[in-house]
């Protein structure tokens, strides 16, 4: 049996003896020494005449380039060229023989070399003249260093998205704001990319409360006013956007959690990366450019690893948030802790005495008669101790422990009864009063205390409309961080609330009437009763226009009593 290695170099042979009887040197010695180097060679091996006709080749040559050795002696060389090079490379043709060296070729270039199958791959390739006869050739050997590129350009990417997220992190530490810090980040992304792709970005941060992006950096777009819609796409949802549809699903893995699915993607190019943390999407990337090209993995390695960094940022943002509310209440426990204890000693020291002041006096009201000195300081000193009756109940009732009786009511029923109680009131001030009740099912709440918060409300709401104006009164049901619950607005047409007292309106003791209307308890007892429930309430306002409150119910089970001591313990 023929042993096919050596039944292969024989034909090979075969090829470089009909070759260098083809080339133009006839000298035996120098066929056959070049005939052997060539063979042996690793790179492969060309001859080429000054017309740029291939007078030789080897076996790496044939392999590297996908020809036959047949199909490559006496074709131009440019064949092996692409064909955007292929001009400048006659150029430098014409250049090298006029002044024939050993160098490499295009020294600090990126050469490119070309296949029969039309691929092409990076090249390094070295040239030495060589003259046989009077005549000069040029020998190039050629080696395809694709691997050696991909993985250098790997290293230097992997370090370049190093840097970046190492940067991105240390202007994470930076004592600014979330909006700032994300405005940073974004010109260092943008600044990165290629200048001729005039790069523009968005990030929108998803608003848990409404369900809806809300833009919070912009890098390339209209910085004064608001941004155009043409310049900003809409983001009905993450998984459908303007010039790239993409799809986020879960994978279930924890390297790679989440998964781009691109279907589509339009000539301006338009990269949108989920912000997700934890099965959660936080937000929105969207990198634009002038012209783009396909995707490619690596650019969306690169935004992925910013996406999750920037997650990370989010998150510790948000965290650092919350941990502020939560020191707020804790801070605002222990003063409820205080007062509590500061209630007792006044409930004992101070009831008793003044419930016997609040006796003698009443009855020296009756007794006295009308239009009198007596009478007249009778009935300043019953007004006064009233007002202390009122302070000394609001107290208590704001630092006592709640215990909530609770059923199912109507909730707009609890506010139509509260709304009678006010309808003279109304009548005297021009007040109009408006319903809009889109939520009219039953809602799980202790009637009285829930009665009490809706009080407070409207006779604030009132207090702000002396001249006149419309109170407002509805219901709905609404959705907050996936969870139900039914809302109850009261909105006036008031004087607002000033900006800088807004954040201060539910602290103990914080009034921004005059001492006669009130000491500040009212809306810190609304807020405790709508905590003991298991809700909240908050308050928009506008100074000169009006203020609305918003109390939060959620919608839930009794849990087999009918009787919850704060705080709330009902079951989803």
């Amino acid at each position: 049996m023929k042993n096919p290695v050596k039944t292969q170099d024989r034909q090979h042979n075969e090829g470089s003896v009909k070759a260098l009887e083809a080339c133009p040197v006839q000298n035996r010695d120098f066929r056959e020494l070049y005939q052997k180097l060539l063979e042996v060679a690793p790179d492969a091996m060309i001859f080429v005449e000054k017309s740029g006709r291939l007078a030789l080749v080897n076996a790496q040559a044939e392999r590297l380039f996908g020809y036959s050795r047949e199909e490559l002696i006496g074709g131009d060389v440019h064949m092996l060229i692409p064909e955007r090079f292929r001009k400048q490379h006659r150029e430098n043709i014409s250049r090298f023989f006029a002044q024939p060296r050993t160098r490499p070729m295009g020294s600090g270039l990126k050469i490119y070399a070309r296949r029969k199958d039309g691929t092409e791959f990076r090249a390094d390739i070295s040239l030495s003249p060589l003259e046989i006869d009077g005549e000069v050739l040029v020998i190039a050997a050629i080696r395809d260093i694709s691997e050696r590129v991909r993985a250098e350009e790997q290293i230097e990417f992997d370090y370049q998205v190093q840097r970046v997220i190492s940067t991105i992190l240390k202007i994470a530490l930076e004592p600014v704001s979330l909006d700032e810090q994300l405005g940073r980040i974004l010109e260092l992304i943008i600044s990165i990319t290629d200048p001729a792709l005039e790069a523009k970005g968005l990030i929108y941060l998803l608003d848990a409360a409404s369900g809806e992006y809300v833009l919070k950096a912009r890098n390339g777009f209209s910085e004064t006013g608001e941004t155009s819609p043409e310049e900003i796409p809409e983001y009905p949802k993450p998984e459908v956007q303007p010039g790239l549809s993409c799809e986020v699903s879960y994978t279930g893995h924890a390297d790679a959690p989440y998964e781009m699915i691109y279907t589509h993607r339009s000539s301006f190019g338009h990269y949108c990366i989920p912000i997700c943390e934890g099965g959660t999407i936080l937000g929105l990337l969207s990198i634009f450019a002038k012209e783009w090209p396909m995707a490619r993995p690596r650019e969306e390695v690169f935004f992925r690893a910013v996406a999750h960094t920037l997650a990370i940022i989010i998150k510790r943002s948000q965290t650092e948030a919350e941990r502020k509310k939560l020191l707020e209440r804790l801070s605002q426990a222990e003063k409820l802790a205080a007062l509590g204890r500061i209630s007792a000693n006044v409930a004992h020291e101070i009831r008793n005495p003044l419930t016997v002041v609040g006796g003698f006096a009443r009855r020296l009201q009756r007794s006295a008669a009308q239009e009198t000195r007596e009478r007249e300081y009778a009935d300043f000193i019953v007004s006064e101790v009233s007002r202390l009756e009122e302070i000394l109940r609001d107290v208590l009732s704001y630092a006592r422990t709640t215990t909530l009786q609770l059923r199912e009511y109507r909730i707009h029923e609890i506010i139509d009864d509260v709304l009678k109680m006010y309808e003279e009131r109304c009548s005297q001030h021009s007040v109009t009063v408006r319903k809009s009740y889109r939520y009219a099912d039953g809602v799980v709440v202790d009637k009285n205390r829930a009665r009490e918060v809706i009080i407070n409300i409207v006779a604030n709401a009132l207090d702000a409309m002396p001249g006149g104006g419309t109170l407002t009164a509805g219901t709905a049901q609404e959705d907050v961080e996936g969870k139900p619950f039914v809302t109850v607005t009261i909105s006036d047409t008031g004087e607002g609330i000033p900006a800088d007292r807004l954040n201060k309106i539910f602290e103990p003791f914080f009034t921004t009437k005059v001492t006669e209307k009130g000491v500040g308890l009212g809306l810190s007892i609304s807020r405790k009763i709508m905590e003991d429930h298991g809700g909240f309430i908050t308050v928009e306002s506008v100074a000169g226009k009006g203020t609305t409150f918003t109390l939060y119910f959620p919608q839930r089970k009794i849990r087999n009593t009918e009787s919850v001591s704060s705080p709330f313990l009902l079951g989803t």
